[in-house]
């Protein structure tokens, strides 16, 4: 069975729970960022790509997906 430390550092003892809060606050409001983000983006090249034949809304659609996913992995 895996020891629980009970909110301490393993290592040097002190306390982390208040870092575990901060941190996992910290990804949710960059979780909400990211989705409201992709939210106007999505929405946004539905607009720009509606005119655009199935192989250029599919490039537009690949480019933007991996510009949001780039920015939302440097941001963890």
């Amino acid at each position: 069975m895996k020891r629980r430390p009970g909110g301490k550092c393993p290592a040097c003892g002190a306390d982390v729970r208040e870092h575990v809060k901060d941190e996992r606050g910290r990804e949710e409001r960059i979780e909400k960022v990211v989705a409201v983000i992709s939210t106007v983006l999505v929405l946004a090249l539905s607009l720009f790509a509606g005119g655009c034949s199935i192989v250029e809304g599919v490039l537009v659609y690949v480019v933007v997906g991996m510009a949001v996913w780039y920015w939302g992995r440097g941001t963890f």
